[in-house]
């Protein structure tokens, strides 16, 4: 009898979950995938007849200086301002036409700037060796992107001619490439128009997941990146997800009534083991909190979900298990990667690491950060005359002695052979000696295994903000070679 019902349950839901859920499935596949198939083709073609728009509105600017400065050369009144270098009259023409542009400047034939608007009171200073200016000289124009007072700015620049054919000066028309000006170039809100001078950042990004919601367009000589925010068409996309969903429910209607009625009071472990997995998969709990729920289950529950949780516990404690072993062997690894297998000390690998963390540290608060490199002296005669056992006694004991030393915050480590190096935060160069002084005298008098005695150099050096790490350590270590060039067991600095 009680097979018999296990039988009956399992294919009872067996049969109405796999047959629903495989009509379901279907269904919502096929219309969801039309959905995004049309809701893409919709949005690129609309970011490309946008993208047209943008470029045209960036073209019209172009044109709009180059027009503007082709009128502005012209006057008679004009000529005769440059030719006598008359700034008030040609300041007065300038502002003119200021509310359009943000600047217009006028100079004479060797760049130097005769008048400026808006800024009439600053004059007399030479844009001879500007790009625009220097292509102007060759081609006779110059209409693109270039760098106007260190900004970037559309520049329309020609000469001006007196008689159309004998140049007097030159006229200077730009527009400023500002955030608020390439926002009013967009056709609508939810895009985004940024220039860059070269577009080889903007092509790393041309990649399959960005190419619909990313153009570049080249206009001048520059690149702007043109960005697609999230659009309206993602309300229509939502409505349409609703339409299945609530097709989706209507169809499992049917399914959860029969669910019911076939599970009733069998149907709370269930929803009780499922909510359990999903704060696991969600990481609302651990292992444990997991295990426990399912252990409870299982000790009140029968038939199938009482089989089904001892299968999770033992699938729990095999996972654990394994976690364990993982975690330790993980543990281990970090602790070989970054240790020095003959001092415990931190290997050259994590010292790098910790001196590019100081430096970014220092540089950002302005922390005093000094270094200290130690080499043990004449330390190839210990090793030939006592053996390579009593070399590495030395090096784990002057390691210990180094680590007696330093503070908390302190790191100490193998830079190599026989040198360490010690990273001090929060230590000036006067602290820095101190301790380098303190080091030399505890190796000094320290007696290592068969009465073997050494003495130790030491370079110290402070952070300059702002420097590259190689050059603050390649300091330590020239300061390091100064005490071994001026007789060794003694602290240089740089």
């Amino acid at each position: 009898m009680t097979s018999r019902r296990r039988s009956s349950l399992r294919n009872g839901i067996l049969t109405i979950v796999m047959a629903s859920f495989a009509v379901l499935s279907l269904i919502y596949g096929v219309l969801l995938e039309l959905v995004i198939d049309d809701y893409r083709e919709s949005r690129i073609a609309d970011h490309d007849r946008y993208t047209a728009i943008v470029r045209r509105n960036l073209t019209y600017e172009l044109d709009h200086l180059m027009e503007l400065s082709t009128n502005l050369s012209r006057p008679k009144d004009i000529v005769e301002s440059i030719e006598e270098s008359d700034s008030e009259v040609l300041s007065d023409w300038g502002k003119a036409f200021t509310k359009t542009v943000s600047s217009v400047v006028f100079t004479d034939l060797d760049g130097v700037v005769i008048a400026r608007a808006p800024d009439e009171f600053r004059f007399a200073d030479s844009l001879y060796s500007d790009i625009y200016f220097e292509e102007a000289g060759k081609k006779g124009f110059f209409l693109g992107i270039a760098p106007v007072d260190g900004r970037d700015s559309f520049v329309a620049c020609r000469p001006v001619l007196k008689y159309d054919d004998v140049p007097v000066g030159y006229l200077i028309v730009s527009k400023t490439i500002t955030s608020s000006f390439l926002e009013a170039l967009l056709p609508q809100d939810n895009m985004k128009l940024t220039f860059s001078e070269d577009m080889g950042a903007d092509l790393s990004r041309e990649d399959s997941s960005s190419r619909e919601a990313h153009r570049i367009i080249e206009v001048g000589g520059g690149f702007f990146s043109l960005d697609f925010l999230p659009s309206p068409e993602y309300r229509e996309l939502l409505r349409l997800q609703n339409s299945l969903i609530l097709a989706f429910l209507a169809v499992t209607g049917g399914s959860v009534f029969f669910l019911l009625y076939f599970l009733k009071k069998r149907f709370e472990p269930y929803t009780r083991m499922v909510e359990a997995l999903v704060d696991y998969s969600e990481r609302k709990t651990d292992l444990d909190g997991l295990l426990d729920v399912v252990s409870e289950i299982s000790s009140g529950a029968y038939y199938e979900i009482s089989y089904i949780c001892e299968a999770l516990k033992d699938m729990i404690l095999v996972l654990k298990d394994k976690m364990e072993n993982i975690q330790s062997y993980s543990d281990r690894l970090e602790y070989l990667a970054n240790r020095d297998s003959l001092t415990g000390l931190w290997n050259r690998r994590k010292m790098d690491q910790i001196l590019l963390s100081e430096t970014e540290r220092s540089s950002r608060y302005g922390a005093s950060l000094s270094v200290v490199m130690v080499d043990i002296d004449h330390f190839k005669s210990v090793n030939d005359n006592f053996g390579h056992e009593v070399g590495d006694t030395v090096l784990s004991s002057i390691a210990a002695l180094m680590k007696d030393c330093t503070r908390a915050g302190d790191s100490v480590g193998r830079w190599g052979g026989e040198e360490f190096l010690v990273v001090l935060p929060e230590t000036d160069v006067k602290g820095a000696l101190e301790y380098a002084e303190r080091m030399r005298r505890a190796v000094e008098c320290n007696v290592f295994e068969e009465n073997v005695r050494v003495t130790s150099s030491f370079g110290v050096t402070q952070y300059r903000i702002g420097e590259p790490v190689n050059e603050f350590v390649a300091r330590a270590d020239e300061a390091l070679y100064d005490a071994k060039e001026n007789g060794r067991n003694r602290v240089e600095m740089r």
